[in-house]
């Protein structure tokens, strides 16, 4: 069992490190365009929801995004109240992950795995890129099929057995598990993959992994509040209003999990794809309800905080 523990470790960094190859080929591809449209376009919360949902689908990162958006309010290139709308889309973009490691792709991380290694041994920059990039994809099935197939007997762990019953239990204690596993790996897509995994066996249920989704938005935060120490106090800022949106979205969800849960699988069909879909409806909604709130809230922390 000890030795099941260590390879499904594994699984976790090799899908960090295909997360990280990933990011890298598509920082490479759009990075210094994203940071120049960071800078000029994100005029209004509704465009910067935009653009901070479509840069973090690019780079399939939701922290990577709001790093560059403190970094870039650090460096006075960028008010404050115009992040917000960049963190709310930063959230969306990033459920990208979840939707496609749904899909039913089989073995098809080999030929990512094959055609990412051959590009990025050509001697270009921009296959080199692309390469990175279709590794990574690689990466994120592969270690997807490895959740799956550990799933079943991790279970036989006393430690990870009793998770998960405390867990199907109680939705409460199924949040602090998410933001915990999150803060710790800093990833919420790893913690959805894992969930999928164990969803796959019947091992945990709807209703507690989407449970552990929301726990795991809180828990990425993390990455960002740290990377704002040293910018200062709009950087620092940004950090408390990306923590602040994500609690407070999973405050407002709480109540629906179980409705979330029967109708995410109605249109669905199985826990997996259930599991993204909700993902992505949560992210969504609390994005659109929160972003006519963006200016006035921004401005009002520029006037009496900054």
């Amino acid at each position: 069992m000890d030795q099941q523990v260590v390879v499904f470790i594994l699984y976790i960094l090799l899908f960090l490190l295909g997360m990280g190859v990933m990011t890298g080929g598509m920082h490479a591809l759009v990075g210094s365009k994203m940071r120049h449209t960071l800078e000029r376009a994100a005029s209004t919360p509704f465009k910067g929801l935009a653009i901070g949902t479509i840069a973090s689908m690019l780079l399939q990162s939701s922290s990577a995004v709001t790093i560059i958006t403190v970094g870039l309010i650090g460096a006075h290139a960028m008010r404050f109240s115009q992040s917000v709308g960049i963190i709310l889309g930063a959230n969306i973009g990033t459920t990208i992950t979840g939707e496609v490691a749904a899909l039913p792709v089989g073995s098809m991380h080999y030929f990512f795995f094959g055609a990412g290694l051959i590009m990025m041994c050509l001697p270009f920059r921009r296959f080199f890129s692309i390469g990175s990039l279709l590794f990574g994809i690689g990466c994120l099935f592969a270690s997807m099929a490895g959740f799956s197939s550990l799933a079943e007997s991790l279970i036989q762990a006393p430690f990870i057995r009793d998770l998960l019953v405390d867990a199907n239990e109680s939705m409460i204690y199924a949040v602090i598990v998410g933001t915990l596993f999150s803060a710790i790996i800093q990833s919420s897509s790893a913690t959805v993959l894992v969930c999928m995994g164990f969803l796959d066996h019947n091992i945990l249920s709807l209703s507690a992994a989407i449970a552990i989704m929301l726990g795991s938005n809180v828990g990425t935060c993390l990455t960002t509040y740290i990377a704002s120490l040293g910018t200062g106090r709009e950087g620092r800022w940004t950090a408390y209003t990306h923590i602040l949106f994500n609690v407070l979205s999973v405050v407002v969800f709480f109540p629906f999990i179980h409705f979330m849960a029967d109708y995410t699988m109605i249109i669905a069909g199985s826990g997996r794809a259930a599991l993204a879909h909700a993902s992505v409806i949560f992210n969504l909604i609390t994005g659109l309800i929160a972003v006519p709130l963006a200016g006035p809230f921004g401005r009002w922390v520029e006037r009496t905080r900054l």
